[in-house]
């Protein structure tokens, strides 16, 4: 029987791109050190600092949450955890359920509260996806922002930042470099740093994590995401390169640095919100205004 690198133990998770064998007992250690390096690798933590953590309950953003509450207490910074209800029906439900799980004291925002609408009635006439991504950035950013904390950590991991990657490049979308790497820089007082402490960790490493932690985590998928045949294309090459992707999101890093190249935005207010916005009205604020209006035709 394999044996765990670190204790002796049977070993039960094998890592091909570390060509490391570890037991369970052993793994959660091997992971936040590794979580613990890339928060130091890209500065994205100071000592002191409030971080709000944006919780989904998926495999990811509970792997999130576990790993900084306990990197907390060894570097030093505080948290706020806070979940978005879309309104997904059973979905949401779901979530929240396993959200409050893992921090019984998160702040939740509720998308109808504020809006009036669920998700699913204020996308018509646009992607569900694309609606879904503008009202959560949106709600993220405001919701963390009036948290006061100093940065705003998702859970984006090297499986996401990968895929954001090729889909940006096939459509022609070549200002995509800065809004991919380990750190966001603030641009704008209202607009939070973002800081993504699980950039060179897969979904895998992810899961295992939760697992071996005991995390709760939601199983489901968002019952309105489309299938996405990139991240099968992607395992099919890390099954064949081991590494890849982490190679990948620092090659992305390393690119980013060599370009002089830096993102200018006009900065002006919505003429509703108040928020950040290139144009008359936000986009945030489009798709509610759309939603009134088809619910009173």
């Amino acid at each position: 029987m394999r044996k765990c690198r670190k204790c002796g133990e049977p070993a039960s998770i094998f890592l091909k791109s570390y060509r490391i064998r570890l037991c369970k007992n052993c793994y959660p250690e091997f992971y936040e050190r590794l979580v613990e390096r890339t928060i130091k690798k890209y500065r994205l933590i100071k000592k002191g600092e409030r971080i709000g953590v944006a919780i989904s309950g998926g495999k990811d953003s509970a792997a999130l949450g576990k790993v900084l509450t306990t990197l907390s207490m060894k570097i030093g910074f505080e948290l706020e955890t806070f979940f978005i209800d879309l309104g997904i029906e059973e979905y949401s439900r779901k979530s929240l359920a396993v959200v409050k799980k893992i921090d019984p004291d998160v702040n939740v925002v509720n998308l109808k509260n504020i809006t009036g609408s669920a998700l699913v009635k204020m996308s018509k006439g646009k992607k569900i996806c694309s609606a879904c991504g503008t009202i959560k950035r949106y709600l993220m950013n405001k919701t963390a922002r009036e948290m006061r904390v100093d940065k705003l950590a998702t859970g984006h991991c090297a499986d996401d930042i990968a895929v954001f990657f090729f889909k940006n490049w096939l459509a022609g979308n070549f200002e995509w470099s800065e809004k991919l790497l380990p750190l966001t820089e603030s641009f704008d007082p209202r607009i939070l740093p973002r800081i993504r402490p699980l950039y060179e960790r897969t979904e895998k490493e992810n899961a295992y994590y939760v697992l071996t932690t005991c995390t709760p985590f939601l199983v489901d998928e968002c019952p309105l995401a489309p299938e996405d045949e990139w991240k099968e294309i992607l395992y099919g090459i890390e099954r064949k390169k081991p590494g890849f992707k982490q190679s990948f999101v620092r090659g992305i890093v390393g690119f980013y640095k060599r370009s002089e190249k830096r993102e200018t935005y006009e900065g002006r207010s919505c003429s509703i919100c108040g928020e950040l916005t290139t144009g008359e009205i936000c986009s945030f604020c489009r798709i509610v205004k759309r939603s009134f209006t088809d619910c009173h035709h």
